[in-house]
């Protein structure tokens, strides 16, 4: 039987023995294709890297707090009551760090660590307490996850948007960038130093920050009677503190290591949200952990009227005093620091 070369006419001789190289052929456009796409990867990479602020303003704003709050020196051997404040964007847009000082006087510092899109706020306590920042109350406005059971060591095999967010860290980045053209006119420089600017304006706050993007009503105002569909104005929302939670333990194990105290405070919801909480809460003083010393004080969460909201979930910057001061007062009454 007589074999050709592939990519030649020319017959075999008699005798030549010849090798069939076609498997081979896979080689170079396999080359081509894994080079190309590290190059894309690559650049992607540096683009992502090289503009974080046209990210999300949540994900600028997470970064922010564990980079420029949590990772630097936050308290002066003054403050004798050091006060971190954790929970998610009500207590972002809600609570006001200079406010809350100024109503106990001096030696008295607080921090805005709230998360926007991020319940989970361990790993940033635990960036302040590794950057030497140590709190002599953890004050938390939303529960823990009730995650009790360590992932198994394949456990990313099972999550999809684990690995994905792994594989590509800049895969919002071209949508990222075309909204950040659109909503800035398409231009840049105006666009990264106006959101430079907020950030700057965040930190100087202290973790305070106005979050005017979902804001579409004028004056920052919902308009009276303003309801959507989830609204359950007959149901009381009550919070559930998981007893078993790997997050828990891991807030046990810091407070009893630093020594600071741990304050489970309300948060707030608008009229017609959910039923108010109920009244007697508001005495509310409970321990409901000695090893160390945890509260629970006052109610789950205070009404504020609509008008008081810049969206159906965020304070507007006037109420953010109101909000703020019921905080403070609240802590005054029952003596927590």
């Amino acid at each position: 039987m007589v074999f050709t070369e592939i990519g030649s006419d020319r017959p075999a001789a008699r005798g030549e023995a010849k090798v069939v190289t076609g498997s081979a052929d896979w080689r170079r456009p396999t080359a081509v294709f894994v080079g190309l796409f590290s190059v894309c990867w690559l650049l992607l990479y540096v683009v992502h890297a090289a503009l974080p602020l046209v990210q999300s303003g949540a994900l600028a704003i997470n970064a922010a707090k564990f980079d420029r709050l949590a990772g630097q020196p936050m308290f002066a051997p003054g403050d004798r009551t050091r006060i971190m404040v954790f929970g998610n964007s009500k207590v972002v847009s809600g609570f006001d760090p200079s406010q809350f000082d100024a109503a106990f006087g001096p030696g008295v510092r607080s921090y805005n660590l709230g998360l926007p899109g991020d319940e989970h706020f361990v790993p940033l306590l635990e960036a302040a307490l590794a950057a030497g920042n140590i709190p002599t109350h953890v004050l938390v406005t939303l529960p823990w996850d009730a995650k009790a059971e360590t992932a198994p060591p394949l456990a990313i095999l099972y999550d999809d948007n684990r690995i994905i967010n792994t594989l590509l860290p800049f895969r919002a980045i071209l949508r990222d960038l075309v909204l950040f053209a659109y909503n800035n006119r398409f231009n840049f420089v105006a666009g990264i130093r106006y959101a430079k600017s907020q950030l700057d304006l965040m930190v100087e706050n202290r973790g305070w920050y106005f979050i005017r993007w979902q804001s579409h009503f004028l004056n920052d105002e919902l308009p009276d009677g303003f309801t959507i569909p989830t609204d359950r104005p007959d149901r009381i929302e009550v919070r559930q503190w998981p007893a078993h939670s790997l997050a828990r333990d891991r807030l046990m194990q810091l407070a009893t290591q630093y020594g600071f105290q741990v304050l489970l405070v309300p948060s707030y919801r608008r009229s017609g949200e959910f039923a108010p909480a109920p009244s007697a809460d508001a005495d509310r003083d409970t321990v409901i952990s000695t090893s160390p010393r945890v509260r629970l004080i006052g109610p789950d969460y205070w009404t504020y009227p609509t008008h008081s909201f810049a969206d159906p979930v965020h304070l507007n910057p006037p109420a953010r005093l109101v909000y703020t001061a019921d905080l403070a007062a609240l802590l005054q009454k029952h003596r927590a620091f």
